[in-house]
């Protein structure tokens, strides 16, 4: 027995569920023998206590062909993604596990497609009939009983049995009789299909929880003020594209890495991880900043594929001359608010990391005596307001202005509690260098 798995329906529902199926089964079907009702109570409740439809299923086939007096039974299901029918499950002297047929083909498709149960007493006189799997096995196939496997959703497949092993015909009973075991069983797998597929969800929420979570440890810890560096990282999803970075040097310099990974989900998240480390790693070197995104540039092109790139910008802030040095791949440009109200941007010198190979990057330098440099992500001008337009750079630099005052880390918590106002739709970063201290 497969016990249910935490989260996912467990078995009462699962018994409630098959026995509905049978008590209507047997409301529309004519009184018949009580072991046709035991085996009928039997399977229902082996199908209800297992999530493994393989496992089921062989042992349906195994248990419905010897109480047919079947030579042969099997399973076909409905491949999802092509619409034909694959058999799942077989019993008899022949495996044909995997064979496939398309939808409409033969007996088998036929009844697929015609949702209706088919008895064929003589397959000779049948013109569906198709005698290939027999020319290639061995198997010699008389006659043919079969009935689709219906859901709320349609047919999802066909139950069949081959040849009576007394050497007489299927009739109407035995047609009943497979039409009855077809709902529990047709339950059954759509049971298990919808357990595997919670499972699969679970499975991929903790994926992503813990991605998050090794997302989360590679941030800074949060400085208190009057740090002059501060950032802040809103996911769109459970994972981030987006990536921010500060650390000392030993000699009193800050660097920082901001950065924003091109598309969505694992496969972002997984890149950004490497980035990150990447830049920590070389960028705690010292060297010009040009020169740290070149070497990040050349690691990452090694590795990179699938046509993803980074943004990115990376630099050094001198807190004892209030000096500001950074090189940027790509990135938006930052904002510089002066202590007066001026504003000014710098656009990006060169393209993203991983596209190019590139000797170096641009430098740039700025005094920023009392002012602040802001470096943020496209999320951060793409973020709609009520009305359903962008904030865009001008919003942006309006919104700056109207924080100018303060530490750093709290213009900072302004700032992101305004765009909390809007619908961010991407990954959001904003990272904040102050001059003031």
């Amino acid at each position: 027995m497969i016990r249910s798995a935490p989260g996912i329906a467990t078995r009462r529902p699962a018994v409630t569920a098959v026995s509905e199926a049978i008590s209507r089964a047997l409301d529309e079907a004519p009184v018949r023998a009580l072991s046709d009702l035991d085996l009928l109570v039997e399977l229902g409740q082996e199908f209800a206590q297992s999530i493994d439809i393989a496992a089921t299923l062989d042992r349906a086939v195994e248990r419905i062909s010897g109480y047919m007096n079947a030579e042969a039974a099997s399973v076909f299901l409905v491949d999802t993604q092509s619409g034909d029918l694959e058999c799942r499950a077989c019993a008899g002297p022949v495996d044909v596990t995997g064979l496939r047929i398309n939808m409409g083909q033969g007996i088998v498709g036929r009844a697929a497609k015609e949702n209706m149960c088919q008895l064929v007493r003589d397959v000779s006189q049948d013109p569906d009939f198709a005698g290939n799997v027999d020319a290639r096995t061995g198997f010699r196939t008389r006659s043919i009983l079969c009935t689709p496997l219906r859901t709320s959703g349609g047919v999802i497949g066909v139950l069949q049995v081959l040849n009576k092993l007394d050497g007489g015909l299927f009739g109407d009973h035995d047609q009943e009789t497979l039409r009855v075991l077809a709902s529990p069983t047709a339950l059954a797998i759509n049971n298990a299909r919808l357990a595997s597929n919670l499972l699969e969800q679970k499975r991929i929420k903790k994926e992503l929880f813990m991605a998050r979570r090794l997302q989360r440890s590679l941030l800074p810890r949060r400085r208190p003020a009057p740090f002059p560096v501060q950032g802040i990282n809103l996911p769109a999803r459970e994972v981030s594209g987006d990536f921010f970075d500060f650390f000392e040097l030993p000699d009193g310099r800050i660097g920082f890495a901001v950065g924003d990974v091109s598309g969505k989900g694992m496969n972002a998240a997984l890149l950004m991880v490497r980035t990150t480390s990447l830049l920590r790693w070389i960028g705690k070197a010292g060297q010009a900043p040009g020169q740290w995104l070149a070497q990040v540039n050349n690691e990452l092109l090694s590795t990179v594929s699938d046509g993803m790139f980074i943004c990115a910008a990376a630099g050094y802030l001198d807190p004892s001359e209030r000096t500001l040095t950074w090189s940027n791949a790509g990135f938006p440009p930052p904002i510089l608010h002066t202590a007066d109200g001026g504003q000014q941007t710098f656009p990006a010198g060169a393209p993203p990391l991983a596209i190019i190979p590139q000797s170096g990057y641009a430098n740039e330098q700025v005094s920023l005596d009392d002012g602040t440099m802001f470096f943020y992500s496209d999320g951060v001008t793409e973020a709609r307001g009520d009305d359903g337009n962008m904030l865009e750079e001008a919003g942006l630099k309006a919104l700056i202005a109207s924080q100018a005052h303060g530490p750093a880390k709290s213009r900072l918590g302004r700032i992101v509690g305004q765009l909390r106002q809007r619908q961010l739709n991407d990954d959001t970063t904003l990272l904040v260098v102050d001059g003031g201290g």
